[in-house]
């Protein structure tokens, strides 16, 4: 049985490189299908008033999905069609957004500012592409406003019926905080699925294990099984990271631990290496399987 989650952050997935990106986007779907369960899109950003951008391209405004009509504003305007092909038929069953990144907190509290504004534009991307998450990439101040703000919008997602999942690189206690906060004010029923757990850049040095053991320390979190709760991630070549050897011993560690699944970053970095003989999606996900003998033991999904 397959490791889950096989996630991976699509940054600007169909949209980078438009029109031309180094990949076909149709055979960038195709590839993802061949062994990757999750795509999570990279990086929604919240401006003022509760407009979504894909990285710097407008997204959905006022409860409309902006798609190009001169070739440079708006989106792709074969997004419907390639998210259609992505989660049809293949291993792709989960499709997230992910708010924020480095140095991006005002994404989050423009959010804050503007929630009707921003549920009704999630909720446009829920029905026009059936996305299942929200991911939080929240790399900032960590205190107690932080965290009600958090705590605050992880319910906002919940309401639209969707899971989150969030994306720590540091501060275990805050994140750990907003799990027991949450399921607190969620009448004991968590929204958060998953962590997804940086284990590159500021994060190289996490342990997935320690955190695992930290969302076990934590009473009333109502996550079941904090070991397959934490999903470590690691950077691809291409994203001043690793091969899929390397990429294999990382998790070869972790075989037998309870974790369950892992996540890449990013798929720009796949894109742009693969056409100079890179490896592909499908490569980067068997090594993640293959690491943590994945094949021979059976895993069962994720659930908080």
């Amino acid at each position: 049985m397959s490791a889950y989650p096989i996630a991976i952050y699509g940054n600007g997935l169909f949209q980078d490189g438009y029109p031309t990106p180094p990949v076909p986007y149709a055979t960038q779907a195709q590839q993802l299908n061949q062994g990757v369960t999750t795509v999570i899109l990279w990086s929604i950003h919240i401006h003022d008033g509760g407009d979504l951008y894909l990285n710097d391209t407008l997204f959905v405004s006022k409860g409309q999905i902006q798609y190009a009509t001169d070739g440079s504003s708006g989106v792709n305007p074969d997004y419907p069609a390639l998210v259609k092909q992505l989660m049809s038929g293949g291993s792709v069953r989960d499709l997230l957004v992910s708010v924020g990144a480095w140095g991006t907190t005002s994404d989050f509290t423009a959010w804050l500012g503007a929630r009707e504004q921003v549920k009704a534009n999630l909720a446009v991307l829920q029905a026009a592409f059936g996305i299942t998450g929200v991911d939080f990439d929240y790399e900032g101040v960590y205190g107690n406003d932080a965290q009600n703000m958090i705590v605050t919008l992880t319910l906002d997602v919940g309401s639209l019926g969707l899971y989150a999942t969030y994306c720590p690189y540091t501060a275990d206690s805050f994140w750990t905080g907003c799990l027991a906060d949450v399921y607190a004010q969620n009448g004991q029923r968590q929204i958060v699925k998953w962590m997804n757990l940086q284990c590159y850049a500021g994060g190289a040095n996490n342990s997935p294990t320690q955190w695992a053991q930290a969302v076990q320390q934590t009473p009333d979190t109502g996550v079941t099984d904090p070991y397959a709760f934490i999903v470590p991630g690691y950077a691809v070549e291409g994203a001043q990271g690793e091969g899929p050897s390397s990429i294999q011993q990382a998790f070869a560690q972790l075989a037998g631990t309870g974790i369950t699944g892992g996540f890449l970053w990013n798929s720009s970095g796949i894109f742009s290496t693969e056409p100079g003989g890179g490896p592909t999606p499908a490569d980067y996900a068997e090594a993640i399987n293959a690491g943590l003998n994945a094949s021979t033991s059976a895993r069962a999904t994720v659930d908080a």
